[in-house]
């Protein structure tokens, strides 16, 4: 009990401590915030780098891409562990927006109807997606509502529309461009390509009239065996724009168009050649295969079986070296993007660890002093029987106590700073015009503000145990002194 109390009277008294205190608490609080951003922005990269894709990805690593993928992903649908998988191409064009923005920028070609089968690029599209499911959601938390019509709204906010690259009924194309443009397809754009962006207040802003615009893409097909790029055979292709994509990753939202598939499969020549007999001389390619696998199944088995199946109908159609074919996990595709960040997060997070070595110093001088201020009463606590073991008890709990004050002091403030932190940044910017998160650098437009449980537990653990460390030797040197010469001390 006197240890307790003792205790309790030196954090009152010993204000020096405070020092300590808020030393851990600011220490915490920052490794908090540091790695919360790092882990955030991990968590953020896989998150949207994987729905952009499917689970396990077959590629042709060439833009020829490789033949006799329908086959492929006849047979990879019968299998057990597959949930769907279809065609996609990756390519590369010069776009012209209503003679406004020209630019070189890479294209993806999704099936019509078919966005969103294995992976999560519907929920990027803003028109057909985000704001009416954002419109959604505020009426759903609109006052006066019951129980049951807030489910339904919520509900339905999660599937606003089936999207599609269809023209919007109530825009006059043909007034625009002519009877023709009306039989023109629907293109997808990158937000940030056409400046579609959030502003001081945080807010998406939208692109008047985004959907009056058209848009003349540039394709330039290659075959397996072409040596040289031949410009003549460039195809340009007039499109509508029907939507604008935000993943908000901004290599994709910045350069990035999304087209039918058919169309950029007919215009790169990648589409199915017959004689005029009705022979295939050169059957159809696609890029890559998107596969989605069902849940619980480990991604590597997948992946075997899938490139099980590749090989089988390699072998059997003798598909030459000339069409390279990779098979992949979503992981192993984005590889080079997801070591780098997570080396980057491991390299700031122990940086930051050895300047909350501060602390364990701080507090070893501050209780050092303490113990040499309170000799003699060191002195007297012994000569009326305390033993060494309760006096090292007094300042190792005194140590603790400040940990656990500090560590939740700090996890309190970290959680402020982490939780709000897109706030201060906006105000940051609209007050003082500082703007530190720029999404062409970081590649989000907003910052995480997420805190991982398990890594929150850690930091606060090695705060608590840190604070003891600091205190252990003055602990050790109470412990050790004779209780005479600790009332003789001046």
């Amino acid at each position: 009990m006197y240890k307790l109390l003792l205790i309790l009277k030196y954090l009152r008294k010993r204000r020096i401590a405070w020092v300590s205190l808020v030393a851990v608490m600011l220490c915490t609080a920052m490794v908090l915030v540091v790695i919360s951003v790092m882990g955030g922005w991990l968590r953020m990269f896989r998150a949207s780098f994987h729905g952009l894709s499917g689970d396990v990805i077959v590629s042709g690593k060439s833009l020829a891409g490789f033949p006799y993928y329908q086959e492929m992903i006849d047979q990879i649908g019968k299998l057990p562990e597959v949930d769907a998988a279809m065609p996609t191409i990756r390519t590369y064009g010069l776009i012209n927006i209503d003679n406004q923005i020209r630019e070189g920028v890479q294209v993806i070609a999704f099936p019509e109807g078919d966005l969103g089968k294995v992976n999560n690029f519907d929920q990027s599209l803003w028109r057909q997606y985000q704001k009416p499911r954002q419109q959604l959601l505020e009426e759903a938390n609109r006052p006066g509502l019951s129980a049951e019509e807030r489910r339904r709204l919520r509900e339905k906010a999660d599937h606003p529309m089936n999207p599609s690259f269809d023209l919007l009924p109530n825009v006059p194309y043909e007034e625009m461009r002519g009877p023709v443009s009306k039989n023109w397809p629907g293109i997808i754009v990158g937000a940030g390509l056409v400046g579609m962006g959030k502003d001081k207040e945080g807010k998406v802003q939208e692109i008047p009239f985004l959907y009056d615009h058209w848009a003349y893409l540039t394709l330039l097909g290659v075959s397996a065996d072409q040596t040289r790029i031949d410009v003549q055979q460039a195809q340009t292709v007039a499109f509508w724009i029907v939507d604008a994509s935000r993943t908000q990753i901004w290599q994709y939202d910045s350069n990035t168009v999304y087209v039918p598939f058919k169309v950029a499969q007919r215009y790169l020549k990648m589409d199915e050649v017959r004689d005029e007999n009705g022979n295939v001389e050169e059957p159809a390619r696609t890029s890559d295969i998107q596969v989605k696998v069902k849940a619980g199944v480990d991604l590597q088995k997948a992946k075997v079986a899938i490139a099980d199946v590749v090989q089988k109908v390699r072998t059997l159609h003798q598909i030459p070296r000339s069409y390279p074919i990779l098979v992949q996990t979503w992981e192993e595709s984005q590889a080079l993007w997801l070591d780098a960040i997570e080396n980057e997060k491991s390299l700031v997070t122990f940086l930051f660890s050895l300047i909350s070595i501060v602390a364990i110093f701080l507090i070893f001088c501050i209780f050092y002093m303490i113990v040499v201020e309170k000799t003699k009463d060191i002195g007297i606590i012994k000569s009326v029987g305390a033993t060494n073991a309760g006096v090292a008890g007094i300042f190792l709990g005194y140590g603790l106590a400040i940990g656990i004050a500090g560590a939740a002091a700090g996890l309190l403030f970290g959680y402020l700073i982490v939780h709000n932190i897109n706030y201060l940044h906006t105000e940051l910017g609209r007050r003082l015009g500082i703007v530190i998160w720029k999404p062409e650098v970081y590649a989000f437009d907003i910052i995480p503000n997420t805190m991982n449980p398990k890594e929150v537990a850690v930091i606060v653990l090695v705060a608590i145990v840190s604070s003891l460390l600091g205190a252990l030797i003055p602990a050790w040197r109470a412990a050790r002194m004779h209780p005479v010469e600790a009332l003789r001390w001046e």
